[in-house]
């Protein structure tokens, strides 16, 4: 690890501290040669103070030990029907997998107790269907889990549930983990999982909205991929409950968890309810950053040159776009009230996060603020980004002789000749 690794990790550490993830592993990462190093990134998390409960898929070792005995079984995932001969195998396969578990939590030093927090009932007839052994989750004992996360412990809970009769049901370890993540007000869920989201457009999907998370997991149906869709359907479901973010990461990857969770740019995939990506008014102490972060475009001659005091002076045309507190972009809109019209300036996304959407969501946003200005139209003047304007924002070149007498006064004074781009509101 380099030290500007170390530095980026320490940055997130208040944030961080005394929060609760909820973490799954699926069983076929559990299997693979890297689990290893997830171990290790669990235990890096431990050490920062970071509360951890850990729940655990088990399909992968179900299957096996199913096909050792010669077993044919009635569910591979904890949502369909569950017979008695499968929930027998599912109750054999968690407990050694959960023994398996304390074991390799012992090799970097982490303490952790299997519990019978999960109270459950069988789910009953769904859609005319018995499924018999197949339970759903009452309630989740939290007060069970603090008390051994307070006492600097790490739950590890199966895919099983428990009713009050004492009778076992097997549960689904995504929803699973969505309950515990909920009632534990947790500040993250993350699937630790054996095989990334697809790429958009040979693009890694680094983060989505919950209806995006939906709306994505609508398109696994139609093409039939029930084992992308429904983590995905069970993460958006919990954000949409409470849960700030969750995250898919390549647990086949070394380093991944870590470098998910510390870096901006992330590893993995991101499902997102709050304003991680948050656009706000700037603030007079966001003028050294908003300075040093446009000095190269201006040196490149992208952006006209803005010295702190014109910034001060207009700051309430100004919003920045932030990702965990680190500033990665700024948009200004001036407003010409009297021709009705509004024009996007400073418009700027460091060089690190570009093509992933950030610029647009900008211009989106300036778009909004000019009607709320009460503008008819927007203009942009452009010297090297007026294609990006044209053929990704829907721009068309406008006449000079248009723009408010001021504004081409100063575009004659600047000797830039600029293009004008504008786009009705």
């Amino acid at each position: 690890m380099k030290f500007d690794d170390i530095r980026g990790i320490l940055r997130y550490v208040p944030q961080f501290r005394g929060q609760t993830f909820v973490v799954l592993v699926e069983g076929e990462v559990i299997d693979s040669d890297n689990f290893a190093n997830v171990l290790m990134d669990l235990a890096v998390l431990h050490s920062l103070s970071i509360h951890v409960v850990l729940v655990f898929g088990a399909r992968h070792q179900i299957q096996e030990l199913a096909a050792r005995r010669d077993v044919a079984l009635s569910s591979h995932d904890g949502l369909g029907t569950t017979d008695d001969a499968t929930l027998q195998v599912s109750i054999d396969a968690a407990s050694r997998l959960g023994t398996h578990l304390m074991q390799q939590l012992t090799t970097v030093n982490l303490q952790a107790a299997v519990t019978n927090a999960v109270i459950a009932h069988p789910a009953g007839l769904i859609n005319g269907q018995d499924l018999r052994h197949t339970g759903t989750i009452d309630r989740v004992d939290e007060h069970l889990l603090q008390a051994l996360i307070d006492r600097g412990l790490i739950p590890l809970v199966p895919p099983l549930g428990y009713d009050r009769a004492g009778r076992t049901v097997r549960l689904n370890s995504s929803v699973l983990a969505c309950q515990i993540a909920v009632e534990l007000k947790a500040a993250k869920l993350i699937f630790v999982v054996s095989a990334a989201l697809p790429e958009a457009d040979g693009q890694r999907l680094r983060q989505l909205s919950v209806e995006e998370a939906q709306a994505l997991a609508e398109q696994f149906d139609s093409r039939s991929e029930p084992t992308l869709a429904h983590p995905l359907r069970i993460a958006a479901r919990a954000c949409s409950q409470g849960v700030p973010r969750a995250h898919f990461v390549d647990g086949r990857l070394d380093e991944a968890l870590l470098g998910e969770l510390f870096s901006n740019e992330g590893v993995g995939t991101m499902i997102f309810a709050d304003a991680y990506q948050q656009i706000r008014p700037a603030r007079r102490s966001d003028i050294p950053a908003i300075l040093s972060m446009i000095q190269q475009a201006v040196s490149d001659q992208e952006l006209v040159a803005r010295n702190r005091q014109q910034i001060r002076d207009r700051l309430a045309d100004y919003s920045v776009l932030e990702v965990d507190g680190n500033l990665l972009g700024v948009v200004a809109v001036h407003s010409w009230p009297e021709e009705k019209l509004a024009e996007i300036g400073c418009l700027y996304i460091r060089k690190s996060h570009e093509g992933q959407g950030y610029g647009a969501r900008l211009v989106s946003f300036a778009e909004k603020r000019a009607r709320d200005l009460a503008a008819t139209s927007l203009f942009a003047l452009s010297t090297q980004a007026y294609d990006y304007f044209e053929t990704k924002l829907g721009y068309t070149n406008w006449d000079v002789e248009a723009l408010p007498p001021a504004r081409r006064e100063q575009r004659e004074r600047s000797g830039r000749n600029s293009r004008v781009m504008v786009k009705r509101l």
